[in-house]
């Protein structure tokens, strides 16, 4: 069974796109692909959000807005389990949902902020 950080990116990689925690991007990397910021709880800790960001060299608000749907398949309302050792991670949207960023430097790079809020249900 997969470490509880192991299993939530083994969950976030499965969302057609690389995944990437937000400090470890390669330098090859190429877009589209997501990052996200671990943050770790335990089984006391409640819910702790987990920023994930979509990133993909477009203009097309359509492709991003597609993106989004993508993850909120893969998280419904209501959450979803993901087996870890010790238990498992409760995976959850935050609120708000989405939400339309842009890159600063490179007009044609769009993002997309995602709120996930995960509950880490996992005796240490």
């Amino acid at each position: 069974m997969p470490s509880p950080e192991a299993a939530l990116f083994q969950f976030l990689s499965g969302m057609g796109m690389p995944a990437y925690a937000s400090t470890s991007v390669p330098d090859d990397a190429t877009l589209p692909y997501l990052t996200y910021d671990l943050s770790v709880g335990g089984w006391d800790a409640g819910e702790v959000n987990v920023p994930v960001r979509i990133w993909d060299r477009t203009t097309s608000e359509a492709k991003m807005n597609a993106a989004v749907r993508v993850v909120g398949s893969r998280i419904p309302i209501g959450g979803v389990t993901v087996p870890c050792d010790g238990g498992m991670l409760w995976v959850k949207r935050g609120s708000p949902w989405a939400q339309a960023m842009a890159d600063g430097s490179d007009s044609t790079v769009l993002s997309r902020y995602i709120n996930v809020d995960v509950e880490y249900l996992v005796i240490d």
